[in-house]
């Protein structure tokens, strides 16, 4: 008898569930969220077939959740229902191929492999099939440091840190990252009071959830890392992680700091000299580089292509894994990341740049200063005949090394 409740509790507190004929009776299907703050949610995530609600009509938006409930709404969230199956939502997919490829045959491979249906167990632990999906994907890793694969971890009531955590891994995993020093100073200028009290563990990413606005604050200040998740909250960050328009990402106040926004993509930059150069790098990139494709990144460089289908490929190959199949890129220059204070141009040894050979010249001269580009790269041309290891000169004052990288070379400089 006693197995039966407990059985008949966990389907109450997962999916599906279907309301009591007293709340379809009502203009909202559930008779306890017409004031709450997150109604929209509630009925959005109804209408996708997220959750539904207890017999007696209610939704009980307050309850908390388990990590179990949890990580079931992410993965329903990411789901649709063909002729009476439930799979991965098709759209999400075809994101994938794009933006991700790697993970796609990887996911792909996971649900063959566990013949996951979006389904609970029929026996044994009721999650199972969902938790066993994370590692599979892999979103999760087995000795995670924070959510190991242990059902018992999952059983346990989840914390907004814990659900900051899952949110921002699938969010690193599936849709890119931010800038390091974006992310140090959101996070030491977030406003909000709270913002240092999560546990180390699982704060490595708390700025991220500002910035993707996955996550928000209160209105009082506080974000409340250690607060347990209702099921209102729940709903509402799986909803976001599925719909980037229902996001409202945090936008610091950056004034008097040195960055630049390619794409929507900041990046913050960790001195003006950095800062002054990468702009003049952009410049000179637009002025020089009259044919081919200059491709501006959005981490403080540029690459030379032959044309935007090069490009396109380099990045797909890039994601890949298959960099053999990488077309040619021309040249590539920029500024370090970090705090690191290096500007580099990076070339071909076979010196073919038909589309990039004036703007590779203007980048020596930025680099050389005072009208010396021209001696710079003699310098240069005598080191190239014999760069076994890399190799550091100074030159009108400033400090420069060059090396081999792979079948190109990279000249630094340090300032």
């Amino acid at each position: 008898m006693m197995i039966a409740l407990l059985t008949l509790t966990l389907f109450i507190t997962a999916f599906p569930y279907t309301a009591s004929s007293q709340a379809k009776e009502a203009e909202l299907p559930f008779n306890d969220i017409e004031k709450h703050w997150a109604k929209d949610s509630i009925l959005q995530a109804y209408e996708k077939g997220l959750v539904d609600g207890f017999p007696d009509g209610t939704f009980r938006p307050n309850d908390i959740v388990k990590a179990d409930q949890f990580i079931v709404m992410m993965l329903r969230a990411f789901s649709e229902n063909v002729d009476g199956v439930t799979i991965f939502d098709q759209e999400w997919y075809e994101f994938l191929s794009t933006h991700q490829p790697g993970f796609l045959s990887e996911i792909r491979a996971a649900v063959r492999k566990n013949q996951f249906d979006f389904q609970m167990a029929k026996t044994g632990y009721w999650a199972k099939p969902y938790i066993d999906m994370l590692y599979e994907m892999p979103y999760l890793l087995e000795f995670d440091s924070v959510f190991p694969k242990d059902y018992k971890r999952f059983e346990k009531q989840i914390k907004r840190e814990e659900a900051g955590y899952l949110l921002a891994e699938w969010f690193h995993h599936f849709e890119g990252s931010f800038d390091s020093n974006y992310t140090e100073f959101v996070r030491n200028n977030s406003g909000l009071k709270d913002f240092n009290n999560f546990t180390d563990k699982v704060g490595a990413y708390r700025a991220s959830l500002l910035i993707s606005g996955l996550m928000n604050g209160y209105p009082d200040g506080y974000f409340y890392p250690h607060r347990y998740v209702t099921r209102a909250e729940a709903l509402t960050m799986v909803l976001r992680l599925r719909d980037p328009s229902l996001r409202t990402p945090y936008e610091p106040d950056l004034k008097g700091q040195y960055y630049t926004e390619v794409n929507g993509y900041i990046t913050l930059f960790s001195d003006k000299f950095k800062y002054d150069t990468y702009n003049s790098l952009v410049k000179l990139g637009r002025k020089h580089v009259t044919t081919g494709f200059l491709k501006i990144n959005d981490i403080g460089t540029m690459m030379v292509f032959k044309n935007n289908d090069d490009a396109e490929s380099y990045d797909y190959y890039t994601r890949t894994g298959q960099f053999p199949l990488r077309p040619h890129v021309e040249m590539v220059t920029g500024v370090s990341g970090g705090s690191s204070q290096i500007v580099f141009v990076l070339y071909p040894k076979s010196k073919e740049m038909p589309n990039s050979k004036a703007y590779f010249d203007s980048v020596l001269e930025l680099f050389a200063g005072n009208d010396k580009g021209a001696e710079l790269k003699k310098i240069m041309q005598t080191y190239e005949k014999n760069l076994s290891k890399q190799m550091y000169f100074t030159f009108n004052m400033k400090d420069f090394s060059m090396y081999n990288s792979g079948s190109d070379i990279v000249l630094e400089m340090y300032y």
